[in-house]
């Protein structure tokens, strides 16, 4: 199989990466293009066998050419491509907010594009990546894009593009609302006197037993009760958390939100 992916940023790098690391695929013959010598030499570090151009390589041919570059930059690539003798069979873009009817008009070809919106999280091969096919990608090639992004986590599958601005306001964004969640949970309690490398600990494991508790009970106000007792501690905190149109919920209510207009203002931008 052969790929030509275009762009080796942190999301390009860290799918490459995450590819290399699988035994299932060996199959792979992978050509990067990539400007940034530093990202050139980080490639390298994953594997020295991997081709790479800092340039859109003249009469390639292969099987997919995946789109893993900043949307403003699409534009003037896609003339770069049109003017290369390259043949490809189907298109991956990585792209947030260029729709497909963009990808197939910049690039005047009418192969089959598939939108995927994955998450930092697939370095560690954990990622969540929502995938759009168009009607145009055969059912053969379906699962090898599908398989493909299996190995670098779990794999949703979109059936309406107009969806892929809120997978980018969840599960795109998500990790940093997370990360925010944890940054202000450590300094709260090294604020309440514990020094910063116990405070850390006591955060993470705490998440870390909560998160499995959830996964295996899955019944997420029970567990809220069991925690919470009647005029105690917990029922104090929630009383602020679930403040009416002022806690927890609005706020990310009001976050989530705010990232999905974004993402559809690149849209009508791109």
């Amino acid at each position: 199989m052969k790929i030509l992916i275009i762009g080796a940023g942190k999301m390009g790098s860290s799918i490459i990466s995450a590819w290399q690391r699988s035994k299932n695929l060996n199959q792979i013959r992978l050509h990067v293009v990539e400007n940034s010598i530093s990202k050139i030499n980080n490639i390298k570090k994953i594997n020295k066998n991997i081709k790479i151009s800092r340039d859109v390589p003249d009469d390639w041919n292969g099987e997919f050419i995946i789109f893993a570059i900043k949307p403003q930059d699409f534009k003037n690539l896609a003339k770069v491509i049109v003017n290369k003798n390259i043949c490809y069979k189907n298109i991956i873009s990585i792209m947030a907010g260029i729709t497909v009817k963009k990808i197939t008009a910049s690039l005047n070809n009418t192969v089959g594009v598939t939108r995927v919106m994955p998450n930092l999280a697939v370095e560690i091969n954990l990622g969540v990546s929502c995938i759009y096919h168009s009607k145009k990608i055969n059912l053969n090639s379906k699962n090898k894009i599908n398989k493909l992004f299996s190995i670098v986590g779990s794999v949703y599958l979109i059936k309406e593009e107009k969806l892929l601005e809120s997978v980018t306001a969840i599960s795109g964004s998500g990790p940093a609302y997370f990360f925010l969640f944890l940054r202000i949970f450590e300094n709260i309690t090294i604020e309440l006197g514990f020094n910063k490398k116990t405070s850390k600990k006591l955060v993470y494991d705490t998440i870390e037993g909560a998160f499995e508790l959830a996964k295996k009970k899955s019944n997420i106000k029970n567990l809220i009760s069991s925690v919470t007792s009647k005029q105690g501690t917990t029922e104090a905190a929630l009383k602020i958390l679930e403040k009416k149109n002022a806690g927890l919920y609005t706020l990310m209510s009001h976050a989530i939100h705010a990232a999905k207009e974004r993402a559809n203002e690149i849209s009508k931008l791109v």
